[in-house]
């Protein structure tokens, strides 16, 4: 062990510190007396997926094609390291990228060990054959599989480059190497995260099914958010009546499958006649869901499989599917290179308003550095009683590829600090930090919060639907 401490000097640390957040999480404290519980630490902005609903793919590659960096410099890592993982209980290596394609996973997976801080890695699944994750498992604190649909067609025209029956194939092996741990050691989470859209939302129910023969404890489901016109069909919320009665549909098989599904509270204005009256068609799947693994299933070897995925003919393309097309060429000359590399590829997927721009510009260091302090259930005041609530402000950090840090990774954060600028744990209370939380507690959030879908998604407050269409400004 390369730290300069025993195993339960380590654990007895990270408890005591895990007691502070959630105490002053629970006061509803804007000085933290503790460090982040969890940390997102950019450290790839790098796929190998064109998914439709993602707007990073066509500027990932210009920027690719312009040199710019698609992970986070191992200087900056070795700098950020020693301010995360000897307080964290977790944290997760990417928001655009695919984790299993950071450079120096094995560095971070030796700094994960040393410190006893787990890794929630939010993959495609795509790279989790049986050595992947036979290096990541005793690691992961959940193996978290972006999943968009119920059957291998849909799929695969959603997720560009991917295999719904690799895929599916990879998590029955993850779920074979965590049933196989010794009894009493940690058994890591598997979850399924699900962008609904129109294409898929009618195949919610065959996807539970598909979790529960997987063997998956959670399936976690967002409304998408249309970033451009040429998506916007696809948002549920053109599509209101269906989405609802497919959620409806959508529980009612998890609670017959015993599989835990969170969805976003149903959306308003649909009356219960309408809601009735839609037609929903489930796809007709008559050898069942996962015919590719059914000796699998029933206790035989894993099957050798060759990926063939869609391609950009096959795909959604004509309603939108963000892949670099004729025409995208001359948007994307518009951009230049700094906002590309910054607010496109690798950061913020929508810009920030002149208020937080201001916001951001009186971010300074105050205060004395807190003592270095130091597993990723969430601290958060109660939302009772109309109060807005975060998942972020008093548990986690986001940190960018070059250094910049916010709050979380929700569209239009600000900018707190930088860690080229100041230590971690000085921007963890700063001005902005602490002005925000304030915000929260007061009912007075900052424009970045009141917006925010994490509230409206839960039922608290009123969606607005200006916050799942998003018109880029390709001109900043």
């Amino acid at each position: 062990m390369s730290v300069p401490y025993k195993p339960e000097e380590i654990l007895g640390y990270k408890a005591d510190n895990e007691r502070r957040v959630r105490e002053a999480a629970q006061r509803g404290d804007v000085f933290v007396d503790g460090m982040p519980l969890k940390v997102t630490m950019e450290l790839t902005a790098d796929c190998n997926l064109f998914c439709r609903m993602c707007e990073f793919p066509a500027p990932r590659e210009e920027g690719r094609k312009k040199g710019y960096e698609l992970d986070m410099r191992t200087e900056l890592f070795d700098v950020l390291a020693p301010q995360v993982f000897p307080h964290a209980l977790m944290v997760n290596l990417t928001v655009v990228g695919e984790p299993m394609m950071v450079p120096y996973l094995d560095r971070v997976l030796e700094q994960a060990r040393d410190w006893n801080t787990k890794i929630e890695f939010i993959t495609n699944g795509m790279l989790l054959d049986q050595a992947m994750i036979e290096r990541v498992g005793p690691q992961t604190a959940a193996m978290i599989i972006s999943f968009d649909a119920g059957t291998r067609r849909t799929f695969n025209r959603i997720r560009i480059g991917a295999d719904f029956d690799v895929i599916t194939r990879n998590m029955l092996l993850f779920e074979r190497w965590r049933k196989a741990l010794p009894e009493g050691a940690f058994r890591p989470a598997l979850h399924m995260n699900v962008t609904l859209m129109r294409e898929n939302v009618e195949e919610l129910p065959v996807l539970v099914r598909v979790a529960s023969l997987l063997g998956v404890d959670r399936v976690n489901c967002a409304w998408m958010i249309a970033f451009n016109e040429k998506i916007a069909d696809s948002s549920c919320f053109r599509h209101k009546a269906l989405a609802n009665a497919c959620l409806r549909r959508a529980h009612a098989a998890a609670a017959e499958a015993g599989v835990d599904l969170v969805t976003p509270a149903e959306i308003p204005g649909v009356s219960e006649e309408e809601i009735s009256a839609v037609e929903v068609r489930e796809p007709v799947l008559p050898s069942g869901p996962l015919p590719h693994l059914q000796a699998m299933l029933a206790g035989g070897a894993a099957p050798e499989i060759i990926a063939m995925p869609a391609n950009a003919e096959e795909s959604f393309h004509a309603l939108g599917a963000n892949i670099p097309v004729a025409g995208d060429a001359e948007l994307l000359r518009e951009l230049n290179g700094e906002t590309l590399q910054m607010e496109r590829a690798f950061g913020s997927p929508l810009q920030q308003s002149a208020e937080e721009r201001r916001l951001q510009g009186q971010v300074a260091a105050a205060g004395s550095p807190l003592p270095t302090l130091g597993v990723g259930i969430p601290a958060e005041p109660s939302c009772e009683g109309g109060r807005y609530t975060c998942k972020f402000l008093w548990n986690e950090l986001f940190v960018s590829l070059t250094g910049d840090v916010a709050p979380c990774c929700i569209q239009g954060r600000p900018v707190v600090g930088n860690v080229h600028k100041e230590p971690l744990s000085l921007i963890w209370n700063g001005p902005m930090m602490q002005e925000m939380r304030k915000g929260l507690i007061e009912g007075n959030p900052v424009p970045c919060c009141k917006d925010c879908n994490y509230n409206t998604q839960l039922g608290q407050g009123d969606y607005r639907e200006d916050t799942f269409f998003i018109e880029l400004d390709r001109k900043l």
